[in-house]
């Protein structure tokens, strides 16, 4: 999970920071705390986490829960209000979504001192019946289909934290090479707006004509994608195709297959980037090469 760093001072003498509060760029869902804490094995590196604080894990999530504030829920409100089904004049909906919020973010905080990665159920699709289900016609990809991981990666170049992930994603793909069968799948930030779609719009032009550089164009599109949604120069004339595919970002058939992307993630239940589907696994939120491989030894078949 990606977290945004707040810090809270707690002044004294030396006006010193004392503590550093953390809170998740995006909110699991329910479901997804819940698929997360029916590990056993998770919940064993939480107890243990809790015991070294001397706390138990009840204890832990309680002082978690003390400090979150209005204005942490207030953070995801804009979004999370759009689920409610009744008038906004409902009260009692309104704060049973609020209390959701607070302990969700609480659960990410924990899981995220763990070094616990959030996992996510397939909406209805487990295992290679699930990749039977996605339209990969126009996916960038890599490495045999018969490998030993599969990796499927919704993400977009605006999106800090995946672009943070990707240089890990990147050398895993370089050290692993033909056990790694990599997807890669849109899912914009700002679906509603043609400007926003630019970067991965561009992305599969490349592909199309540069198929076998594209880890190369993919940094080059993390490293300027927003001078490209604002039109500003990006000193990539030079690189192979990219001029020419930069003249045809707006070309509705490329903007149609980012946009059908987004559609049928919102359909598998993703809801946020980085999200990863690894041998039947779900993983929301930015890794690093630690946790990387540990996720491939845990969905090593």
């Amino acid at each position: 999970m990606s977290f945004i760093l707040l810090l809270l001072f707690l002044i004294t003498c030396g006006g010193s920071p004392k503590e550093v509060y953390e809170l998740p760029e995006f909110l699991p869902s329910e479901e997804m705390v819940k698929e997360t804490l029916s590990s056993d094995s998770h919940l064993a590196l939480l107890r243990e986490k809790a015991k070294t604080m001397g706390l138990t894990l009840e204890e832990w999530k309680e002082s978690e829960k003390s400090v979150v504030t209005d204005k942490d829920i207030n953070f995801y409100w804009p979004t999370e209000k759009k689920k409610l089904i009744s008038s906004i004049q409902d009260t009692d909906a309104i704060d049973r979504l609020r209390d959701s919020i607070r302990i969700r973010i609480v659960w990410s905080r924990i899981f995220h001192q763990t070094g616990i990665t959030l996992q996510q159920k397939p909406v209805s699709f487990p295992g290679k019946s699930f990749l039977s289900k996605l339209n990969t016609d126009h996916s960038p990809k890599f490495g045999d289909q018969n490998a030993k991981w599969v990796i499927v990666e919704w993400s977009d170049y605006l999106c800090g934290f995946c672009r943070k992930t990707f240089p890990h994603t990147k050398h895993l793909l370089t050290k692993y090479k033909s056990q790694i069968h990599y997807i890669h799948k849109d899912f914009p930030l700002d679906g509603e707006t043609d400007e926003s779609l630019i970067p991965l719009s561009i992305s599969h032009c490349l592909w199309e004509k540069d198929p076998k550089q594209f880890l190369g164009h993919m940094e080059a599109l993390y490293s300027h994608a927003n001078q490209l949604v604002k039109g500003e120069k990006t000193n990539l004339e030079t690189w192979n195709y990219f001029s020419e595919c930069e003249r045809l970002s707006t070309n509705t058939s490329y903007l149609n297959i980012v946009r059908e992307d987004w559609r049928e993630a919102k359909q598998f239940g993703v809801h946020s980037v980085p999200t990863f589907w690894v041998n039947g696994r779900w993983i929301v939120g930015a890794l690093n090469a630690e946790t990387w491989e540990r996720v491939l030894k845990e969905t090593s078949p």
